[in-house]
């Protein structure tokens, strides 16, 4: 008898350790709840490539779709031409594309966009120090002799190639030329240097003008002084007159619900376009 209630302790014992085995693995591991919910996260994290110039537009976009969503929306910005290589090349991973001409025309081109709608045209301003104390007003001023200018790189950047092709055909364009001190992608790097007092004057976007619009006074430049359109090896046609902001859904954002539902409330934000300086109608 003392044997079979050994025999039927220790029955009892091994089938409690078992429970209790089973119980913390049941407790410990990820059960599939948790792994939806992974799952569902990463799914709804919908990726923008921006060029550094649309970076005030798309940080205002994205704070007011926390308002209405809980997608978690991840802007990553750099030059346009490095985002559409990275696009199509290099990782194959972005949702959204946003990017002023002609990097548009040539994603399309290139297959890796679905579908893309325009957000408005930017212009190219002067800038100079706040109280203009060199007392550039148009401009053939930039040709004043001993002032600082910069400018977009004439090779890669957008405004760099509109602004060389405007030197060219101007009878006081090879004098502004010999005035340009600095050559940059960077707009806001433009900005800083007038600021800082190490440029007397910028040529640079008017949407990253209007972000120092309180330490410098902004110069618009007249249509007529504008290029029609000038072609690049690389990119392919640009229309100088009308230099298109766009944003783009891709093909691999297409296939996720979070990126098409952030895109279809992108281009909606036609206030924040407008207030941002883009110019809403073409000339």
């Amino acid at each position: 008898m003392r044997r079979e209630s050994m025999k039927n302790k220790t029955v009892i014992i091994v089938a409690l350790v078992i429970v209790i085995v089973i119980l913390a693995v049941i407790l410990l591991s990820p059960g599939k709840k948790q792994k939806k919910e992974t799952a569902k996260s990463e799914s709804e994290e919908v990726l923008v490539l921006a060029g550094g110039s649309a970076r005030v537009i798309v940080e205002q976009v994205v704070e007011r779709y926390k308002q209405v969503s809980t997608d978690k929306v991840v802007p990553t910005y750099g030059d346009s031409g490095a985002i559409c290589a990275q696009l199509q090349n290099v990782t194959n991973k972005g949702d959204i594309l946003v990017v002023h001409d002609p990097f548009m025309d040539w994603a399309v081109k290139k297959g890796v966009i679905e579908k893309w709608d325009k957000m408005g045209y930017v212009d190219i301003v002067i800038v100079v120090p706040k109280g203009n104390p060199r007392g550039i007003r148009e401009f053939k001023d930039l040709a004043q002799p001993g002032l600082r200018v910069g400018i977009g790189n004439q090779t890669y950047a957008t405004s760099g190639v509109m602004v060389r092709e405007m030197l060219k055909k101007l009878d006081y364009g090879e004098a502004i030329q010999k005035n340009v001190a600095l050559e940059s992608k960077g707009h806001q790097e433009r900005c800083t240097a007038v600021i800082l007092g190490s440029l007397d004057a910028a040529i640079v976007w008017s949407v990253i003008a209007n972000l120092f619009k309180d330490k410098l006074d902004i110069i618009p430049i007249p249509r007529e002084l504008y290029v029609d359109s000038v072609t690049s090896a690389t990119y392919g046609v640009s229309d100088l007159k009308n230099v298109k902001f766009t944003v783009g859904l891709t093909k691999v954002g297409a296939r996720k619900k979070s990126a098409v539902e952030f895109y279809n409330f992108f281009v909606k934000q036609l206030d924040i376009f407008e207030k941002s300086g883009l110019r809403m109608n073409p000339y």
